[in-house]
């Protein structure tokens, strides 16, 4: 086992935020350079539907970023007065800190105070901000994640949509495009690296894995998402309708598993249709328990409704149009999936030294506890994020922790 007190701020946390920053950053430049585009040619409904988009999900990431501040303000406010919390220069007071979200500044101020926070405790080896600054990594990979779900996703959606209505693409929809991709992968990644910061015997995810999630993810991603775009090519006015049908029973079905992720029952609420939104384009399990079963089920069912979504579109496609590209793009996206499902089956089968072939897809992430150090907070630290910790509890089952730690003395032995 590791003892409490193995806890360390990395050069590579550092770059994964400063990745982080930058991906958001060029997600939002993007946008901006989409949107005056399609004002400057004169297509004034396409401009303000991705301004829209931009805003709806700025809008989302702010709530998310209050609700967690006002929550926590009382044990930051006993970590601070306890001297273990250090002066930072970007520390605004309840009034200053809740006009920056309204903003929409909220989130950058997060980066902001991260990044400098992280930086001296790297470099001046300042531990008595370190627990902070791994608090405020982890909100952040949170709220990256859903603020890529909800901007990228829906925009890339859009843009495709666009691209294939006027059957030719502008350099800045290329850029976009890239843009959008990469933002919601490196998303997903950077989550699941935070997620293992919450555990106390997790280490941090190795080139050899980080590499095979992320391909195994934009491989799954971007097939359902032009899925989508196919089908509003030619049932516009129903794709509403569909994203209705399928968030809906998303949604019962987190609030079937009880989440106890925010402090309040509406903001419960308001987080069970976020990840019912998520769970429209890609997967996140927020239930304790293994699950095995949760995501073949899920896999299965993401393939039938894009199999659904391109048949329709098979059967009311113009000929014309489609068909330069109709049989590359079949290949493409289906091919894409499949090979997917394959890198992730031999991602959770050979790239984790304890895990069992008969507890394949059985968690989200059990990666060796050999290797090189990562930062990890014991449950007797005095500042824990508990966000944080809940998804943790749902990727990772105690028995089968138990299992590996017990496999790894014997190995010792």
């Amino acid at each position: 086992m590791f003892p409490d007190d193995v806890i360390s701020f990395s050069v590579i946390d550092l770059v994964f935020i400063w990745l982080g920053l930058g991906t958001f950053l060029l997600d939002l430049g993007t946008d901006a350079w989409v949107a005056f585009s399609f004002y400057w040619a004169g297509d004034h409904f396409w401009g303000s539907a991705v301004l829209v988009l931009v805003f709806l999900c700025s809008a989302v990431v702010q709530l998310f970023s209050w609700f967690w501040f006002a929550g926590d303000r009382q044990q930051l406010e006993s970590f601070s007065n306890s001297g273990r919390l250090p002066k930072l220069k970007v520390t605004p007071g309840d009034r200053v800190l809740g006009l920056l979200h309204w903003l929409q500044l909220g989130f950058l101020v997060r980066y902001i105070t991260a990044l400098e926070l992280g930086f001296r405790v790297y470099k001046e080896k300042e531990t008595m901000g370190l627990q902070y600054a791994i608090y405020l990594a982890c909100d952040i990979s949170m709220l990256r994640l859903f603020e890529s779900i909800f901007e990228s996703a829906p925009q890339l959606t859009l843009m495709l949509y666009i691209i294939m209505q006027k059957n030719q693409v502008e350099i800045h929809q290329y850029f976009s495009l890239v843009a959008s991709f990469l933002s919601i992968v490196w998303a997903l990644l950077d989550f699941h690296q935070s997620l293992r910061t919450s555990l106390s015997d997790k280490m941090r995810l190795q080139f050899k894995s980080a590499v095979p999630y992320f391909l195994c993810n934009l491989l799954l991603i971007w097939p359902r998402i032009i899925s989508i775009a196919l089908f509003a090519t030619v049932f516009k006015q129903y794709i509403f309708l569909h994203l209705a049908i399928i968030w809906l029973p998303m949604f019962f079905w987190a609030w079937q598993q009880g989440t106890t992720f925010m402090n309040s029952f509406p903001e419960e609420v308001f987080y069970r249709g976020t990840v019912a939104v998520i769970l429209y384009f890609t997967w996140l399990n927020i239930a304790e328990g293994k699950t095995c079963i949760r995501q073949i089920i899920y896999h299965l069912f993401m393939a039938v409704d894009c199999g659904i979504l391109v048949g329709f579109w098979w059967l009311h496609r113009d000929p014309v149009l489609t068909d330069p590209y109709v049989v590359q793009l079949l290949i493409a996206t289906s091919s894409s999936y499949l090979i997917g499902v394959v890198i992730k089956c031999v991602y959770y089968k050979y790239l984790h030294p304890f895990v069992p072939a008969e507890h394949l897809f059985s968690t989200d992430e059990t990666d060796s506890l050999q290797g090189d150090g990562f930062r990890s907070v014991g449950e007797d630290r005095p500042l824990k994020n508990e966000r944080m910790k809940t998804f943790s509890n749902s990727f990772y089952s105690a028995s089968e922790e138990d299992s590996h730690v017990s496999k790894m003395e014997e190995t010792k032995i």
